[in-house]
């Protein structure tokens, strides 16, 4: 299941545990719609949750889909952290640039934590994307490529693979 499913559906059963506020309740709300437009925004695609899913389809060994397990299992949670932290950070800064009393400083401070977040995000991905590389051989590639071409995953092949 793509991460940020993963993560919206965490987010949706919060209310749920905790008292009934309706301002958390719309928090809430405003964090899972955050972390759902980081996830369209983002400049690198998430593809581990579609290789995982359809691992049998691309062709991956057990010793493959174990390499790509253990990665998931070390990073998904501190980035999906960070990620909930961004969207926590991108509703404060949206709020407080509507009050009177928060000065631009202050605003542009916010909006610098937003961005080294967005870098930490950044580097988890890349260290996925890194991983992925170093996992799959061409045989791989190309099932995933037919797999990105023939779904819905919001993921288009490249252009110079066509090239090959």
């Amino acid at each position: 299941m793509h991460l940020t499913k993963l993560l919206t559906l965490f987010l949706v059963s919060l209310p749920a545990m905790a008292p009934a506020d309706p301002s958390l309740e719309r928090v809430e709300d405003n964090i899972v719609s955050s972390i759902e437009q980081l996830d369209k925004i983002s400049h690198l695609p998430t593809l581990l949750p579609v290789i995982i899913k359809n691992k049998d389809f691309i062709g991956l060994t057990d010793e493959q889909a174990a390499e790509l397990y253990r990665w998931r299992d070390q990073s998904a949670t501190p980035m999906l952290a960070a990620m909930k932290k961004i969207a926590r950070k991108r509703i404060a800064i949206k709020e407080a640039a509507i009050s009177p009393t928060v000065s631009s400083a202050r605003l542009q401070q916010m909006q610098n934590e937003i961005f080294r977040l967005q870098r930490e995000v950044l580097q988890y991905k890349l260290s996925c994307r890194d991983h992925i590389m170093q996992t799959f051989n061409d045989e791989n590639w190309a099932s995933l490529f037919m797999l990105l071409a023939d779904g819905d995953t919001g993921v288009s092949i490249p252009l110079n693979y066509a090239e090959r």
